[in-house]
């Protein structure tokens, strides 16, 4: 920048006044302001994440217009798009409008198992969204999905690099049952609270981490498991030294306040601080070695027909394959930096919290709904993400067949179909 310079006056002279600077002379950078810093940010990737789901919307679309072609009579838009609600959304429906006295009696706890916070923020929307609770459901999961999908790239493009942030987008959208992030689930806000709380860890922000932690305990107990990646990487960033630890570690103290929060009202309500874990017996679900469930699952698919055990292929294959993704972020060409470390800690806690948890020892319950919950374990999509990058062939296979299989199970969960 030039400025106009004038002779230095004498001591008799008057001090010269400088001119404004005209259109032509350089200005000053003025400072960033807040807005021009969330645009430095995420601009990028807010471009990217929103490209990603206007194609989720536009495939959800069309996969709901196909799932009808099979009913024999016409059906209106309303009933098409309302058939989304299937399965578990009745539970959070009765949240959403009557809160859990709308169901719960001594007889039967099974609502709750259900966390409240997706219920509560479908209860708020439905005030803005026409039509039934269950459009509510759509919108609030929708936004969940575009938030994962844009912190998701963010967060990925900063650790690796454009290309693999582009490709963990992509493969978490084609995975089979990567239709339950659109739907009127929790699945999709309890990955972006996930992935987001991550963030936060990376960058050093411990209160907003513990805030998205709480959050997220708050809409399913598998919340709680983001204490893991938080106390590794604050003591990580702190040089595992103690004389270097400040107050802001109490933050960790936050995340189980989600769950302590529904705790507390269970137990004021009905008696039963564990309410939400003593409505799991409804499911036959309880504690056990993680090697028991994927034993017991294997000993029924070669007992049971396959066409009575389908859904378990399908969770049995999905526990494995996302296995595979967690031991290749520790051993091979794609294993991830020691730095970040947390990212498979916490996938491989989530792991486990899934496969240690059995139901029923029938054919569709010794992985109950395990397809569904891999979805939340994001560090094994980072990972696939890195992989696909470098092997063409496997990325081609990977994206026909997720596509494939996710259109047959939309169309079938459509129908009425049970799939996790």
């Amino acid at each position: 920048m030039t400025w106009p310079t004038a002779a230095v006056p004498a001591a008799t002279d008057a001090i010269p006044t400088q001119r404004r600077p005209s259109d032509g002379d350089a200005l000053p950078p003025a400072a960033p302001g807040r807005l021009d810093r969330v645009r430095a940010w995420y601009g990028g990737s807010l471009l990217a994440g929103t490209t990603a789901w206007l194609l989720c919307m536009l495939n959800a679309l069309v996969l709901t217009y196909f799932a009808h072609l099979v009913k024999p009579n016409p059906v209106s838009w309303k009933v098409l798009v309302g058939a989304w609600g299937q399965w578990d959304w009745g539970f959070y429906r009765i949240i959403a409008t009557d809160g859990y006295d709308g169901m719960y009696t001594p007889e039967d706890t099974r609502i709750a198992a259900f966390f409240p916070l997706y219920g509560l923020l479908v209860r708020g929307f439905d005030f803005v969204v026409p039509g039934p609770p269950v459009f509510a459901g759509l919108v609030v999961s929708s936004l969940a999905l575009l938030g994962t999908l844009v912190v998701l790239h963010r967060l990925v493009a900063r650790e690796f690099d454009e290309r693999t942030a582009q490709r963990a987008m992509t493969v978490l959208a084609v995975f089979p049952t990567g239709f339950f992030l659109v739907a009127p689930y929790p699945s999709g806000l309890i990955l972006f609270l996930s992935v987001s709380c991550f963030a936060a860890l990376r960058a050093g922000r411990w209160w907003v981490a513990g805030l998205l932690g709480a959050l997220a305990s708050g809409s399913r107990g598998s919340g709680l498991l983001l204490a893991v990646p938080f106390a590794w990487e604050y003591l990580r960033q702190h040089e595992f030294k103690i004389r270097r630890i400040r107050a802001d570690v109490l933050a960790i103290g936050l995340v189980p306040m989600g769950l302590v929060a529904y705790a507390t009202y269970t137990w004021s309500k009905y008696g039963d601080a564990l309410a939400y874990s003593h409505a799991q017996e409804n499911w036959g679900r309880h504690f056990a070695a993680p090697w028991v469930a994927i034993a017991d699952t294997v000993k029924g698919l070669i007992n049971t027909p396959i066409s009575t055990n389908s859904v378990n292929v399908l969770n049995l294959g999905s526990v494995v394959f996302v296995a595979v993704l967690l031991v290749l972020c520790f051993v091979g060409p794609w294993k991830l930096p020691r730095h970040l470390f947390a990212l498979p800690l916490l996938g491989v806690v989530q792991w486990l919290f899934i496969v240690s948890f059995p139901g029923w020892p029938e054919p569709t319950g010794r992985l109950p709904s395990a397809s569904r919950h891999v979805l939340e374990i994001f560090p094994a999509f980072i990972l696939l993400g890195r992989v696909i990058v470098q092997a063409r062939l496997f990325a081609r296979a990977y994206l026909y067949v997720g596509l494939t299989l996710q259109g047959a199970l939309t169309v079938f969960y459509l129908n009425g179909g049970w799939i996790a």
